[in-house]
């Protein structure tokens, strides 16, 4: 692990491998990078891997603001002082709009894009994040998430990965959970130009067996997305299906490597 000064916080991240096209793993919700961890193990052996700690998570400081804007800033900081080349920014749930904002912020950074069961029927539903920043506010700790958090596994996800994820999920300090939901009016307002925009560039989604999105409607308002479900998996498919993902992942090098938008 390796700890830098970046925006006015200091993020923990992992660095490992080497070659190109490098790769960025952003977590999702409440998350942090441990949920990476098999893909930067596998991937490693080919390509530079870098998973990331958002503020508050993890090892990193726990440095208000914690919104999705600010992570992207903040991933946009890391990849410039760590000089990663235009990265494949894969981000998992709520992680993949993090990709999004980064990439609609700043472009010239990222080379491809990848989204992993993010939510975007609720970032295009008006107030839905605000509401559930505000229940853990008012509630004072994670507590009104257990129900999302349990609605998450299918009937096969093992016993180990599912006390993983309540452990982190529901053990994230209130104030960073409620923090990551705030200002969501951004994705309510400009989702689909976001979605537009990363379509401009290799794009690929991730689906769970029971999509956080709208597989159809993604694929009405885009041109060249790929798009690939996981049969049999629950919503944290990289832990549950890490070959199955780790394939996908490598096969997208491909893809991004034949695209001349990636150049």
């Amino acid at each position: 692990m390796a700890r830098i000064a970046v925006n006015g916080t200091t993020l923990a991240y992992d660095d490992e491998g080497h070659g190109d096209p490098p790769f960025l793993f952003i977590h999702g919700f409440a998350c942090d990078r441990s949920f990476w961890r098999p893909q930067c193990e596998d991937l490693s052996r080919d390509y530079r891997c870098v998973s990331v700690d958002l503020r508050g998570r993890g090892d990193s400081d726990a440095t208000p603001p914690f919104d999705v804007t600010t992570a992207a800033l903040d991933s946009a900081a890391l990849i410039e002082a760590i000089a990663l080349d235009r990265p494949i920014v894969v981000g998992h749930s709520l992680g993949g709009l993090v990709a999004l904002r980064l990439n609609d912020l700043r472009p010239e950074l990222v080379r491809a894009i990848v989204i992993g069961d993010s939510p975007l029927t609720a970032a295009r539903s008006a107030g839905a994040f605000d509401d559930a920043s505000r229940g853990i506010r008012e509630a004072g700790s994670m507590e009104p998430m257990r129900n999302m958090v349990e609605s998450f596994f299918v009937e096969a996800t093992p016993h180990d990965i599912r006390e993983h994820v309540r452990q982190v999920m529901l053990g994230c300090p209130p104030e960073v959970g409620a923090g990551m939901l705030a200002n969501g009016a951004v994705f309510s307002e400009r989702l689909d130009e976001m979605i537009k925009l990363a379509d401009r560039r290799p794009f690929m989604a991730i689906w769970a067996e029971r999509p956080l999105g709208d597989p159809k409607h993604l694929r009405d308002i885009t041109m060249f997305v790929r798009q690939e479900p996981i049969a049999g998996a629950g919503h944290f498919f990289q832990l549950e299906q890490p070959e199955i993902t780790n394939a996908l992942l490598r096969a997208f090098v491909d893809d991004v490597e034949r695209d001349p938008r990636s150049a």
